[in-house]
């Protein structure tokens, strides 16, 4: 792929706005990117109808076509259509447990690319997600293998598709999250677990290991994670590469108050990055925390606040890297499109329904989200994110973002997000303003 970054990106966003607008969303619960929500499953799963008969088969699918367009400055600019359509069918087998298969075909097609030749246009079938999840009849014991959607915590340091199993525990005392995957035999073009040349040329073959065990009381929930990541890419022109992970955490979320909910997360890691010279030992960590308030008010507005930190490395020390390196997900501004390394984002936005009082009961599923963002970098010496503010400074710069999301009827729903980010100090007074817009819809059938 030409740009491999910008594609999976737009993935991302149609994953967390596109697909979540398949159904009505309710106005008091998550706005926006956050990732504040529970995403034990894939969001864009099917659920198992509450009436349910054994070997009851269902089908269906949707369509999700995307443009977008970026521009930085008046010297680079960039205008792709994305359009994903996506096919499943489930059958039941007794109570919470089913099969379910769901095949993807992404049709990249490159628009316009200011002073270069047209990108080239891609199609790529994949199997998206193929499992069979067994439970005990009253739900407390829980058993998904195949390919499917794992998740930990927040997904900060991890979430995606994979190949393997979970295991999920309920009891009165504590809940227990086990699982295993492996990402090797995920096609090559839509493997996001990538980090050196080979690992995108070829697929990044990578396991993983991992959990969480979490307790509830008087509406919070306190967990601990952890997870192991092994590198099974091999060598690289003859020389052993690898970047072997270990992620341990804790986090907490519930309610404050009626109508506020928050999230905190903090991350450590540690392991061992062969894919630089001299090896180094890894020693870097991370930390999301989320406030949101929602107003029982006409309109239903809402308030929200998320702040974000990657430890970054400024090269002191020959055989310590301290940049924070993840598999999971972090959206932090349409322009800017950070990365959690040697950086800290504070985010203060709202959301309303402008047709709040509409008699028309489609143009009250119109939500209207915005955010400002402040971006400074940890270590002021080293970039941020990926090469992000090459001069010595610490102030990154500001961002702000709109978004659009309006389901229209059942089967059909319509997105829109901007993105501006106006560059600081760590950048040279040549840096142009950048500007992201998105558009799209989904079709339900």
């Amino acid at each position: 792929m030409r740009h491999p970054a910008h594609i999976a990106f737009a993935f991302l966003l149609v994953f967390f706005f596109a697909t979540g607008a398949l159904y009505a969303q309710n106005p008091a619960g998550p706005v926006g990117e956050d990732l504040s929500y529970d995403l034990n499953v894939d969001p864009q799963m099917r659920p198992v109808p509450a009436e349910w008969k054994p070997f009851t088969l269902s089908y269906g699918g949707w369509i999700t076509p995307i443009i977008i367009d970026e521009r930085k400055g008046s010297d680079s600019a960039l205008t792709t259509s994305v359009t994903t359509m996506r096919l499943w069918m489930q059958s039941t087998l007794w109570k919470n447990s089913f099969i379910y298969v769901r095949g993807k075909d992404v049709y990249l097609a490159g628009l316009m690319e200011k002073n270069r030749t047209k990108p080239d246009s891609e199609n790529t079938i994949d199997l998206d997600l193929a499992f069979i999840q067994m439970a005990t009849p009253g739900g407390a014991l829980r058993l998904a293998a195949g390919r499917k959607y794992f998740i930990l915590g927040t997904g900060l340091a991890f979430n995606g598709r994979g190949d393997g199993a979970e295991l999920n525990l309920y009891s009165r005392f504590v809940d227990i999250k086990a699982f295993g995957l492996y990402t090797g035999l995920l096609d090559k073009d839509l493997n996001p677990y990538g980090l050196s040349g080979k690992d995108i040329s070829d697929g990044a073959k990578r396991i993983f290991a991992g959990g969480t065990i979490e307790r509830g009381f008087v509406n919070q929930t306190a967990y601990l994670l952890v997870l192991v990541q092994m590198d099974r890419q091999g060598k690289d022109a003859g020389v052993e590469k690898n970047y072997d992970s270990q992620y341990y955490g804790a986090g907490l979320k519930g309610l404050l108050i009626d109508g506020m909910d928050y999230y905190a997360e903090f991350i450590y890691q540690m392991g061992e990055n062969n894919l630089d010279v001299p090896k180094k030992d890894i020693k870097a960590m991370a930390g999301m925390f989320g406030l949101n308030y929602y107003f029982d008010a006409a309109y239903n507005p809402a308030l929200l606040f998320q702040y974000a930190y990657g430890s970054g490395d400024d090269d002191a020390a020959d055989d310590e890297d301290a940049t924070f390196t993840y598999f999971g997900t972090y959206v932090g501004g349409f322009a800017l499109r950070p990365q959690l390394r040697n950086i800290h984002i504070a985010r203060l936005g709202f959301s309303f329904l402008p047709f709040y009082a509409s008699e028309e009961a489609w143009l009250k599923r119109m939500n209207v989200i915005a955010r400002y963002s402040y971006y400074m970098k940890d270590k002021p010496e080293a970039t941020a994110s990926v090469g992000e503010g090459p001069l010595d400074e610490r102030f990154l710069g500001h961002g702000a973002d709109l978004s659009l999301r309006w389901a229209i009827f059942a089967d059909l729903s319509f997105f829109v997000n901007y993105g501006l980010f106006l560059p600081g100090d760590a950048y040279s007074s040549s840096e142009g303003t950048r500007n992201f817009v998105m558009g799209g819809f989904n079709l339900v059938f």
